[in-house]
């Protein structure tokens, strides 16, 4: 009998797999039928003996047969189960742990640095975990992270597996094999839970375990995946309310920040003239109550510094007076306790050194491209127009300024321009003076008091390439104007309303807008029109959405709309660079577009780093272009843009150049690479965000209270597997119950 019978008593598995097993059962019953027959027949025979009573010291005759034929039995059902495999159900978890970058401790027996959790809970969560992956890369070959190796090695050696990509979990996962070596292949069950310790994942290798878990989830078998894959509703995402039973759940305890600076944002190319401000965010461990200074410096002189702590936003400038390449340096320095007040620099050499002292590179690149040139004519000189031309002025812009000091008398003011003012220099705008600039400004009552001459010639000036921003008010929506009808070709594509009285109190939006500094406030700006471009976009909103500057393409030009006409109080509230900010961001969208080939700018909030692929992006009209080590690609749905992609080994500045088929250099731009190590804290702090993230969107349980951890681990997790019997106690019962039937053979033999 080959076939494999278990026998089930509750928790206990009697197993009987190999015809040795029944041969013995066989045995074991034979004898038991002829012991328990020879015992019958002894009794029977001695039946009319009063020897047989007087020897079982008070016994009758059926008791003393009783105990016989129960000890034999015992000592059978002993035997049998001592030799045969006799198992007990237990408890085996069935969760993973994923042992991040950052999961290390300060000294060998103190605590690791996860955030509510001591090392006595960690070493229990590992000890009950049925597999330990420690995730390395290789460039993570600190000391720490050698010494968290030999510390899994010496205490959890059969269970650690260390992998250097998420994509070997997921491989192992779906094939259901942990393979040890070419030969050693180990069957792996798949968990219910997989714990994160240390820093955590980022968005891409989340997204790897959660593609594996949405097909993981609506399967137990691999056979079926393909299947699986080609079905369209087996595709859909899942319902995160409700998950599938089988799907593997997330946990994730995080590591306590490192000490530095993260979610720093500053432009990686300037415009001579054009402020660098550096926002960002300074975290710390869990002590609040220290002050450091971080400085902006640039060779040895301090740009601009702040005081920061915890958790705390910050906002540094500084303006470049020539082009060319930069490496300033934010420096942060831990102040001493007794001198928290004073705004000083800690000299590392002489001062105690446990006091934190971090320096971080910021790169950026000054170049003197051609400044737009501006005209404004309006029907009042402000103080908004007023701000505009001392800043346009400092940027290096030329800038005109025609002002009705009265009905029939102007003023004019050139800046930045070699050409004389004299009085009979004319004040109308003709189509020979609006081809002179890139950009003209105007209020709402200077715009419908122009003549229909003037309308005429801005009108061709903007479908040429002029720009064209309406400072606007509730002026434009008077009916009693006559000349409202002659606009219609500039406006007819705004919607123009009044403005609700309760949303007239705005805060200005835009992309990459400069983040303030701790203790920084702007106060709302009141507003006396609503707008909507009904073809165009919106270029400034506020926090609720609604817009506050627009544009409209006209021909090769742009008509724009703005509300916000007292951004000059910007530069008296907080740092004059969020005011330059604002209008370097609407005269890179509103100026007459260049014909001629230009490198796109890199994002501010991101940087650069060595062995990762770049996207690099240029827009040109011309044909046949060549970039050196890239090979180009055409942007979709767009004719004129086209990319590659650059990868580098070597930490530094590097130069791109786009060259025509004569091999002429059309632009050039400098970038600068960083190395992988750069910015710990905020690598650290984007993995922090992403995992967070996933407990967020129901990807992640939400993370237990520490007291409960061990409690999570052991019960919440577990299945049931059997397990070998300790047969001491089978070999004990066995031993005494032969013994006995001895020595109740010697005593009647006596």
């Amino acid at each position: 009998m080959n076939s494999a019978t278990h026998i089930d008593f509750a928790s206990l598995r009697l197993m009987v797999n190999t015809p040795f097993h029944w041969a013995i059962i066989f045995i074991a019953l034979f004898g038991l039928l002829v012991s328990c027959g020879l015992i019958y027949r002894r009794f029977t025979q001695e039946s009319q003996s009063s020897l047989t009573t007087q020897k079982a010291a008070g016994l009758n005759k059926y008791t003393h047969l009783s105990l016989l034929i129960l000890g034999n039995v015992i000592a059978l059902i002993s035997v049998l189960l001592f030799l045969l495999p006799f198992q007990v159900k237990a408890p085996t978890s069935t969760y993973d742990v994923l042992i991040t970058n950052g999961f290390k401790q300060s000294s060998y027996n103190e605590d690791f640095n996860i955030i509510g959790i001591d090392k006595s809970k960690i070493d229990k969560a590992l000890k009950s975990a049925n597999r330990i992956w420690l995730l390395t890369t290789p460039s993570e070959k600190s000391k720490d992270n050698q010494l968290l190796k030999e510390w899994l090695a010496n205490n959890y050696q059969d269970k650690v597996v260390v992998i250097t990509a998420i994509e070997e979990l997921v491989d192992i996962w779906s094939l259901s094999k942990l393979t040890y070596s070419n030969t050693d292949i180990e069957n792996y069950a798949i968990p219910t839970l997989l714990q994160v310790f240390g820093d955590g994942l980022s968005k891409i290798q989340w997204q790897q375990l959660n593609a594996f878990n949405q097909l993981h989830a609506n399967k137990l078998d691999t056979t079926d995946l393909i299947t699986k894959i080609s079905n369209v509703e087996a595709s859909k995402p899942l319902n995160k309310s409700t998950p599938a039973p089988n799907a593997i759940k997330f946990t994730f305890y995080k590591s306590e920040p490192i000490t530095g600076l993260s979610f720093l944002q500053w432009p990686k190319q300037l415009i001579l003239g054009q402020a660098l401000t550096i926002t960002g965010r300074f975290q710390h461990s869990l002590d609040n109550n220290t002050k450091f200074e971080l400085s902006l410096v640039s060779n040895g002189r301090i740009q601009d510094s702040v005081i920061v702590q915890s958790n705390h936003t910050f906002s540094l400038s500084s303006t470049s007076k020539i082009t060319g390449l930069f490496n300033y340096q934010l420096v942060l320095q831990e102040l001493p306790k007794n001198d928290i007040n004073k705004l000083v620099a800690v000299n590392v050499k002489n001062s105690d050194k446990r006091l934190i002292n971090i320096s971080e590179d910021i790169a950026f690149s000054v170049i003197n491209d051609n400044q737009p040139k501006v005209l404004i004519k309006q029907s009042a000189p402000s103080f908004e127009t007023r701000r505009l031309k001392q800043w346009l002025s400092e940027t290096g812009s030329e800038v005109t300024v025609i002002s009705q000091i009265s009905k029939s008398k102007w003023s004019q003011q050139r800046v930045n321009t070699s050409q004389a003012i004299n009085k009979a220099q004319p004040t109308e705008l003709t189509k020979a003076i609006l081809d002179n600039y890139d950009l003209l400004i105007v209020d709402s009552r200077m715009l419908l008091a122009l003549k229909e001459s003037e309308l005429d010639a801005l009108y061709q000036a903007i479908k040429q390439g002029l720009g064209l921003l309406i400072n606007a008010d509730g002026a434009l929506l008077s009916t009693e104007n006559n000349n409202r009808d002659k606009l219609s070709k500039l406006l007819r594509f705004f919607q123009l309303t009044p403005i609700d009285p309760s949303l007239n109190q705005v805060a200005a939006k835009w992309p990459n807008q400069p983040s303030l500094a701790k203790g920084e406030v702007i106060s709302p700006q009141a507003i006396t029109i609503n707008m909507n471009a009904k073809q165009g976009q919106s270029l400034v909103e506020s926090a609720t959405g609604q817009a506050l500057v627009v544009k409209q393409p006209l021909g090769l030009g742009v008509v724009s709309l703005t509300t916000l006409n007292e951004t000059y109080q910007w530069s008296s509230q907080i740092t004059p660079a969020y005011y330059s900010a604002y209008w370097q961001y609407l005269l890179l969208n509103l100026s007459r577009a260049e014909n001629n080939t230009r490198w796109l700018i890199p994002s501010p909030k991101s940087v650069a780093k060595v062995k990762n692929f770049e996207n690099i992006c240029f827009i040109s009209s011309l044909e046949k272009l060549d970039v050196p080590n890239m090979k180009l690609t055409t942007y979709p749905l767009s004719t004129h843009k086209q990319c590659g992609q650059f990868i580098t080994a070597l930490k530094g500045w590097h130069s791109f150049k786009v060259l025509n088929d004569k091999q002429t250099i059309l632009s050039e731009q400098h970038r600068y690479y960083y190395s992988e190590k750069d910015f710990p804290a905020w690598q650290q702090a984007i993995k922090h965000q992403a995992s967070e993230h996933q407990l967020e969107s129901g990807n992640l349980n939400k993370i237990m209270p520490s007291d409960v951890v061990a409690m999570e681990s052991e019960t919440a997790h577990l299945s049931s597997t059997y397990q070998p019997v300790n047969k001491f106690l089978l070999w004990l019962i066995m031993f005494i119950s032969l013994i006995v039937l001895w020595i109740e053979q010697k005593w009647r033999s006596s």
